[in-house]
């Protein structure tokens, strides 16, 4: 299965967009290690890799580190910080 939009962080809404994605991406290194790390964990997964050469390399640093999946507690905790929502307005 490919995942896309792992590091999604929401829609675009009125922040400046500083990315060249369609959507408002995690930024912080921390907080994209953890997605792709999460997602990582899933079995039988592809991880499609964000097309901004500034996020690019995070998302790939991000996974060449991996070695476990994050708990759900700690996923549960990043999306109350980053107030991340859904890109399709379904219930995160």
């Amino acid at each position: 299965m490919q995942i896309i939009k792992s590091i999604a962080r929401g829609p675009w809404a009125t922040t400046d967009r500083s990315h060249t994605t369609w959507y408002q991406p995690l930024e912080a290194q921390e907080d994209i290690d953890r997605a792709v790390h999460w997602i990582l964990g899933l079995p039988n997964i592809f991880v499609n890799t964000a097309g901004d050469l500034e996020l690019l390399p995070r998302v790939l640093d991000a996974a060449s580190r991996f070695e476990r999946r994050p708990p759900n507690s700690e996923m549960e905790a990043m999306l109350g910080s980053t107030r991340m929502t859904s890109l399709f307005g379904l219930p995160a």
